[in-house]
């Protein structure tokens, strides 16, 4: 057998994913606790890396600092992503700008001194004195900034003190100056790769305090606000976009348990929609690993058995076959047809398949005589019209009948008269054409052939 058997695919999920990172700038994938998140998003970055960069942060590994830090944390982690990626340029320096923003905030206590003294000056009503006093705080900033980029100027210096000590002159606003680092790393990178994009990607974020989820997403979704705020267009590059200047970001969590945190932690009252709205207002992406299972063994039972997916649908409706490991479903399935032996009908007219295959494999799977027949009886009688087209043939060779007409009826009833699924006509593949009507004169007691009478009739051709 091949030796990636043991590999559900994920193409199609991925290809959902792809296209749903086009339209959704911020969103949350969305999946239980152990769903396979983890996995679908490796395969998503390794599927997608031609046109995505994805940068993988783990807040889950915060979990000892305080609330008020674990955004410091994150951006070290960011900046070490951006390194470790090859996304920032060896010949990369810190623009003027930001080396001033730095100073500025690591300096604000001489800062506002010379700001002190330059207005007492500019309370005088003496002009001279006022520009004389004007030209010396310029002048005194000058030389701090000039001196600040003469001892620290390399990026090097400045993400060691960064990452080495927090101190206590913390921004009111968050966007500080290794944000701006981080922003303007990021867009000379796109400067360069023009057709690739940045997807910024917090994972595990339902296993970390939600104090923590909440500090996150806010901070996301402030950076929305500030042009508001401050009068400012959104069209301004300093405030369009999302945080950090990436193209995408994702939030891997369960949606539903997010509701739940969120109406422990403010109330019932509080209004959850209105508060994830911030951060994606277009949808999230649902992601589970035991839909992408069942998806795929439902397209192995239809390659097997022949059978239409609908029919197939109507089966694992009944028998949840992704219980059962890879392993045990390949071998369910490699070469089941050696074990059956369909039988031989008046006009050489064969039974299809479909059926004699299914019993097998439940067979192969530990049901036993009783429970597949129980299983078989339910499929079609929840899904009639997808599923009788394949036992029709069988229960017309174990009356003894082949012929258009063949009636078959399952107890229900429409209106108060019998539900009646006739045999309109057969494929060279052993199927039927069911066509359903209702029939006032039928009597089941003479016309009726049990549908458990013709699935016994098949277990007979399945060896165990």
């Amino acid at each position: 057998m091949n030796r990636n058997r043991n590999i559900i695919p994920m193409d199609n999920a991925i290809k959902d994913f792809d296209m749903h990172l086009k339209s959704h700038p911020r969103t949350i994938l969305s999946a239980r606790f152990g769903d396979g998140k983890s996995t679908f998003l490796a395969a998503a970055e390794k599927k997608l890396k031609s046109r995505y960069v994805f940068i993988k942060i783990f807040p889950v590994n915060y979990q000892v600092v305080e609330n008020l830090d674990i955004f410091e944390l994150i951006k070290r982690d960011l900046l070490f992503q951006l390194y470790e990626k090859g996304l920032v340029d060896q010949s990369y320096e810190i623009p003027d700008e930001i080396a001033s923003f730095f100073f500025l905030q690591n300096n604000w206590k001489t800062f506002a001194e010379e700001i002190l003294k330059v207005l007492s000056y500019f309370d005088s009503s003496n002009s001279l004195k006022a520009s004389l006093g004007a030209a010396k705080f310029l002048k005194s900033i000058f030389g701090k900034y000039e001196s600040f980029k003469d001892n620290g100027g390399e990026i090097g210096n400045k993400i060691d003190r960064f990452i080495e000590s927090f101190d206590d002159h913390k921004v009111i606003y968050e966007a500080d100056p290794i944000t701006s680092i981080i922003c303007d790393i990021i867009k000379c990178w796109k400067s360069r790769n023009r057709r690739k994009k940045i997807c910024l990607v917090f994972e595990d974020m339902d296993r970390i305090d939600p104090a923590h989820i909440f500090r996150i997403l806010n901070v996301i979704s402030a950076h929305m606000d500030y042009g508001y705020k401050y009068g400012i267009s959104p069209n301004s590059y300093s405030l369009a976009g999302n945080k950090f200047s990436v193209d995408n970001i994702v939030v891997c969590l369960d949606y539903s348990n997010l509701r739940k945190i969120f109406s422990h932690f403010y109330g019932n009252d509080a209004g959850f929609d209105g508060y994830i709205n911030k951060f994606c207002d277009k949808g999230i992406f649902y992601y589970s690993l035991h839909g992408q299972v069942q998806r795929y063994y439902s397209q192995n039972l239809a390659r097997v058995t022949g059978m239409s997916s609908n029919a197939i649908y109507a089966f694992t409706e009944q028998f949840d076959f992704a219980k059962h490991t890879l392993r045990e479903f390949y071998h369910a399935l490699d070469d089941v047809e050696s074990q059956i032996t369909l039988p031989k009908g008046q006009l050489d007219v064969n039974p299809h398949k479909g059926l004699y295959v299914m019993s097998a494999i439940l067979r192969r799977l530990g049901c036993d005589e009783v429970k597949i027949i129980a299983l078989i009886t339910q499929a079609i009688k929840a899904q009639p019209n997808a599923t009788l087209a394949y036992l029709a043939t069988s229960m017309m060779l174990c009356d003894g009948v082949i012929s258009k007409g063949y009636e078959i009826s399952l107890g229900e009833k429409d209106q108060g008269f019998p539900v009646i699924y006739q045999v309109s006509d057969m494929l060279p593949d052993g199927s039927a054409f069911i066509s359903k009507h209702l029939d006032v004169n039928f009597d089941p007691q003479v016309k009726y052939s049990r549908i458990e009478t013709g699935i016994l009739y098949i277990l007979k051709y399945v060896h165990k």
